[in-house]
């Protein structure tokens, strides 16, 4: 599969979004499996996608094969109800196609501050947004709702969902109570393209573990890791070719969240520090 994570660059986002869609359409006719959308609500970038799944309703008209998802939808962001009528929906554009992700967010792009929220809301309101979104997509009769952060009364998630019981989920997270739920109902763990490689094995661990302990569901196959691969004649030509582009990432995490270089980096060696060449500059 391919992870879209936009971070093209590009002044007008209408170009970025069209490039993004013609990675996802190459890679349906490749027979690539599937397409997760990253959905970047805040960014610092001015063509980020913000709403992964107008990508993906887009994508459902111009695909045949691959499935689709959001990884992933903020979920302290969004009443639960707008969460699970939209995903029902794009279930249906897709046709069974599409595939469903959860997470919090970032902390440092202030989405929860621009709602009058703070950030140790992210996980518990999360945590109970899944819940409210399961409910809606099983419930067969109109339900209430009294959660600590929501409340609903007479809720119906129509249209149901077009895949039975629901799409299948994901989630992108650290936290161990959402680890545990993901490996005992057997969803994808997706694993982002920043984390080193300890990191991985960690949570590869704690998943496997989990789905032990509980006697769930999940297996090494719903785990899901983000990479980036480059494919070229010689290792001389691939770093000349992605140098540029490389290093103005760099310049721009060191900027906006160094906080990321965290578990890579050497002692005595600085995020201020890092080129596209090191260390072998």
């Amino acid at each position: 599969g391919i992870f879209s994570n936009g971070l093209r660059h590009n002044k007008v986002a209408a170009d970025s979004y069209d490039e993004d869609l013609a990675e996802i359409v190459a890679a349906d006719r490749l027979g690539y499996g599937e397409a997760w959308v990253s959905e970047h609500m805040g960014s610092w970038l001015p063509d980020a996608v913000p709403l992964a799944e107008l990508m993906i309703a887009k994508a459902a008209g111009v695909t045949s094969r691959i499935k689709l998802g959001p990884a992933v939808r903020l979920s302290p962001l969004f009443h639960p109800l707008d969460l699970a009528v939209s995903a029902a929906m794009c279930d249906h554009l897709l046709r069974g196609r599409y595939l469903f992700g959860f997470g919090s967010g970032v902390p440092f792009l202030h989405n929860m501050e621009r709602r009058g929220l703070t950030n140790d809301l992210r996980h518990p309101m999360m945590m109970e947004s899944i819940e409210f979104v399961l409910k809606a997509w099983s419930a067969t009769e109109p339900f209430d709702w009294r959660g600590k952060y929501w409340q609903g009364r007479d809720i119906v998630c129509t249209p149901r969902c077009y895949q039975a019981p629901h799409p299948p989920v994901a989630v992108a997270t650290g936290q161990k109570a959402l680890i545990r739920m993901a490996a005992e109902r057997g969803w994808t763990m997706i694993i982002p393209q920043f984390d080193a490689p300890d990191a991985i094995a960690a949570k590869a661990r704690a998943y496997l573990d989990a789905a032990a302990e509980t006697g769930g569901k999940g297996t090494r196959a719903q785990l899901s890791v983000s990479r980036h691969v480059f494919v070229g004649d010689s290792v001389k030509m691939a770093r000349d070719t992605l140098r540029d582009d490389v290093q103005r990432a760099l310049e721009e995490w060191k900027r906006v969240n160094p906080e990321r270089f965290k578990g890579y980096l050497p002692p005595g060696i600085n995020a201020a520090d890092l080129t596209f060449d090191f260390p072998t500059a």
